[in-house]
């Protein structure tokens, strides 16, 4: 599940899901990006997004890295986006370190940790910006954890759920996400796994869906998304293909090129 940026209600239907009952494959992932402007593909030359799931004894580590190359009025603008996270099995406790550029400049560093209570409550601790905190509302998912509920939701034949969505790329309260899950679209139904890589897909079932995400304290209280995304993951975490859109029409586009799995852990 794409985080850039990305990856809400009535949280009860995620929540009462086992969280640690879905494991995820580790795997490495490289995807073609594309600008897209108002659903459309727009011009530009493609950017990248890297992906890495590890498992460890006690979780799962995530590392991702988006590069942007945007033509402006004085010429090109290259933006990146690395994150890392760490995210206990049981979904409870996430450490994050998100930094963003812009044609080498950092602009902007997210450090810090968050956990959850027994009641679901919780709280992140920035060290960067030093001293900021975030108070976690029952309910809210961290990203695995989100993804298996996901995953767990789709199996169950359901619908879709809503949830709240939090990984500190802001100093702000989690999102608000109204997840659809619904028929894989044509387009996408012969979608290919990259060579040397179809073991990770045997016997997996495709799940497609589409998220809403809403600011908890949005500027202009409009009852409009923040942004849109949609995505093609197999029934083991692995995304295939998956779109992110703004409310102003512009977004991205990006599809798996390479893929490979990860060994698993030895513990004891």
């Amino acid at each position: 599940m794409l985080i850039h940026r990305l990856l809400p209600f009535a949280v009860l239907a995620a929540a009462a899901l086992p969280a640690a009952a879905q494991d995820l494959q580790s795997h490495r992932a490289i995807y073609a990006v594309t600008m897209l402007d108002k659903g459309k593909v727009g011009m530009g030359p493609p950017g990248t997004y890297a992906f890495e799931l590890k498992q460890t004894c006690d979780g799962y580590v995530i590392n991702q890295r988006m590069r942007l190359e945007v033509e402006g009025g004085k010429g090109a603008v290259v933006s990146e986006q690395t994150s890392q996270m760490t995210e206990s099995r049981d979904g409870r406790k996430l450490r994050f370190e998100h930094h963003s550029s812009v044609n080498g400049k950092q602009t902007a560093v997210m450090r810090g940790e968050a956990s959850l209570d027994d009641d679901g409550r919780g709280q992140s601790l920035y060290s960067e910006p030093e001293g900021q905190s975030v108070a976690l509302p029952a309910g809210t998912l961290f990203p695995n954890a989100l993804t298996r509920a996901t995953i767990q939701h789709a199996k169950a034949n359901d619908g879709g759920f809503d949830a709240l969505f939090f990984y500190g790329d802001k100093v702000k309260p989690p999102q608000a996400v109204n997840l659809v899950i619904g028929r894989v679209p044509k387009r996408l139904a012969d979608f290919k796994i990259p060579d040397g890589a179809e073991a990770l897909a045997d016997n997996r079932g495709r799940i497609y869906y589409r998220g809403a995400f809403f600011d908890a304290q949005p500027k202009e209280k409009t009852g409009e998304a923040a942004y849109e995304m949609s995505s093609l993951m197999l029934d083991n975490g692995i995304e295939l293909y998956g779109t992110h859109e703004e409310g102003d029409g512009g977004g991205i586009e990006y599809r798996i090129t390479r893929l490979e799995s990860l060994p698993k852990p030895t513990c004891n």
